[in-house]
């Protein structure tokens, strides 16, 4: 992808509601700038580079520091994100 998109990295999280009432966690990893309608949609949405939480809407959690949010994610795709920002 060129210059155009070196200087951005985002993780995005959604989640999606099952028939169970579980929830699926939808996590993707982005270049390209974040429009509204993705960010509308989104539940948690980090800036892995500037180390910023963009937005952060989850059940119970009104403020949280982006360290504790990296943290949690890296537990579970920590392989996915860390070959993401060296790419």
């Amino acid at each position: 992808m060129g210059t155009k998109h070196s200087k951005k990295r985002y993780l995005i999280v959604n989640y999606i509601q099952k028939p169970d009432k579980k929830f699926d966690e939808v996590v993707e990893l982005s270049k390209k700038k974040i429009g509204a309608g993705k960010m509308t949609k989104s539940k948690v949405v980090l800036d892995l580079l500037n180390k910023k939480v963009l937005k952060c809407v989850l059940p119970g959690i009104e403020q949280v520091e982006y360290e504790k949010l990296e943290q949690h994610y890296k537990k579970y795709y920590a392989e996915a994100i860390n070959s993401f920002l060296k790419n």
